[in-house]
């Protein structure tokens, strides 16, 4: 059998920028493209070379493809712990034995049949193609429920957690309804951003970010920087949204010191997270002034 180096990095960056970004959805955490690249194209290296000297034992050997995903994981996520780093691993594992289950499945009733060598698939094969880009589409359909089952959150749609946000020396705390519906992100740093209502979080604001927000004026995070406002600006992150009514709505969000989320009666603490304000109602009954969204609750 003939393998083209070039084709097989090719196919192994593509499968592997899939693998990072399907865990990516299933954990809720956010991933930068070029560390999706850099992280891809090292697994991509290690299978050329698998494949090109399969006489060298090290180069197969189950020690090594263990490290090779774990290091994966490192150069494509942002771990700060060794849970959060056994979580994420755990979870892009998780997705490539679920992709590659789901191929050779496809591929068997497809009759394509899928080439393997050295411990490595190939999807060459004009069956093994189709049944992978199959198995595909069944991976993303299957990965959200999946993660959620694994990652998180036990808490249904519609719950209403406790929450804390801590900012300095001041604290407010309040209940937030846990919504699978609020996925926004900040397009600067990733994180998931927590929507909460303006008047919950008076407190923390200084006046004019609070007047701004109450009116819907942007111009003032937009403006230079002085002694007094230059501390508090540094903070602020404006996130684009789309909602019923509105195609290109602006929400003003800042980056609270840390956050903490009511799980099974106690308090866990989550530090990259965006705090959006929003200046209307969130609840008619005021039940809760605040949405938490899944990407959220995965970092518990």
């Amino acid at each position: 059998m003939v393998v083209y180096a070039d084709l097989l990095f090719i196919e192994n960056i593509l499968a592997n920028c899939l693998i990072l970004k399907l865990t990516s959805i299933i954990s809720g955490c956010s991933i930068k493209l070029s560390k999706t690249l850099w992280a891809a194209a090292f697994g991509a290296i290690y299978a050329v070379f698998a494949t090109v000297f399969p006489k060298i034992p090290i180069l197969n050997a189950i020690i090594t493809k263990i490290a090779i995903s774990a290091l994966m994981v490192l150069i494509a996520f942002q771990v700060r712990t060794t849970s959060e780093f056994l979580k994420r691993w755990g979870m892009l594992l998780l997705t490539a034995f679920l992709l590659a289950g789901c191929t050779i499945a496809l591929s068997n009733i497809l009759e394509g049949g899928v080439i393997t060598y050295g411990g490595l698939m190939y999807i060459s094969p004009q069956g093994a193609l189709k049944a992978f880009i199959f198995a595909v589409g069944l991976c993303v359909i299957l990965i959200r429920p999946i993660g959620r089952i694994l990652s998180g959150k036990a808490l249904r749609e519609g719950s209403i957690v406790p929450v804390f946000i801590r900012l300095g020396e001041k604290s407010v705390r309040f209940n937030a309804l846990v919504d699978t519906g609020n996925s926004l992100t900040d397009p600067i740093t990733g994180y998931p951003v927590l929507v909460v209502e303006a008047d919950t979080v008076k407190s923390l604001l200084p006046p004019k970010v609070y007047e701004s927000v109450i009116t819907n004026n942007i111009e003032i995070h937009t403006g230079p920087l002085n002694e007094e406002n230059e501390p508090w600006l540094k903070r602020i992150h404006l996130i684009p949204f789309k909602s019923i009514g509105k195609e290109n709505g602006i929400l003003t969000g800042f980056r609270p010191d840390n956050i903490r989320v009511c799980r099974e009666g106690t308090f866990k603490e989550v530090n990259d997270v965006i705090v959006g304000i929003c200046s209307t109602k969130l609840s008619n009954n005021s039940r809760y002034s605040g949405l938490l969204g899944p990407a959220v609750l995965s970092k518990i």
